[in-house]
């Protein structure tokens, strides 16, 4: 497992590799064409259908979301966060055809997790600086990040207010849920499968006398 954290923006942006997926992403795929119920309908609509509530019947999506609390730990860990109590879990699919991309958004959560199981075919890496990047050349579905700082791109001093980043099988990111995001059109005849996860932090209750200002 090839894990790389990065400093954008500035913002933690964690990238893991793991090895040896290719049963795990096969299965995958498979699940959404055997499965009526997960057609493209739930893409990228988390409150439509929380995934991990297969977990108990569909070991690919078991080993997912132990994948996925991998990244958040080590996230935190890079970070320097301590203390939280738990986490809130919520897995969705992002299942797109040809022509199909994803429009600048950000999520309601803590942190979010995007997993790759079927992309393109690439061989760059998997981080593309926004230097010598052309900022409209769309690429095959390719992840662009946005610099959540307000105007970042009119400032001279800036030299990257985006980065974009090449998927591949087996490639998961781990980044803040308010950094503003989009995906480019999927170019390929078959259906791209991407995963994402929300994470929400819980923290301990806090003290007796905060509580019986509530009551």
């Amino acid at each position: 497992m090839e894990v790389t954290d990065y400093a954008f923006f500035p913002t933690r942006v964690a990238t893991i590799q793991f090895p040896d997926t290719g049963p795990l992403n096969a299965e995958l795929c498979d699940l959404f064409e055997r499965r009526p119920e997960l057609d493209d309908r739930f893409n990228t609509h988390p409150d439509a259908l929380n995934l991990l509530r297969l977990a108990d019947r569909v070991p690919a999506i078991e080993q997912l979301r132990s994948m996925f609390l991998t990244g958040v730990k080590h996230w935190l860990e890079a970070e320097g966060i301590a203390g939280p109590e738990g986490l809130d879990l919520l897995l969705f699919s992002n299942r797109v055809g040809r022509g199909e991309g994803t429009i600048v958004h950000n999520h309601p959560a803590d942190l979010i997790g995007i997993y790759y199981a079927r992309t393109a075919d690439s061989d760059r890496p998997p981080i593309q600086p926004a230097d010598g990047e052309d900022y409209f050349e769309p690429g095959d579905g390719v992840l662009v990040l946005h610099d959540p700082r307000f105007n970042a791109n009119l400032t001279a001093v800036c030299h990257r207010d985006h980065v974009k980043v090449i998927p591949r099988p087996g490639l998961m990111l781990i980044f803040p849920a308010y950094v503003w995001h989009s995906v480019t059109p999927h170019r390929g005849e078959f259906h791209r499968l991407a995963f994402s996860m929300n994470f929400t932090l819980r923290w301990p209750a806090g003290p007796a006398e905060y509580h019986s200002l509530k009551q």
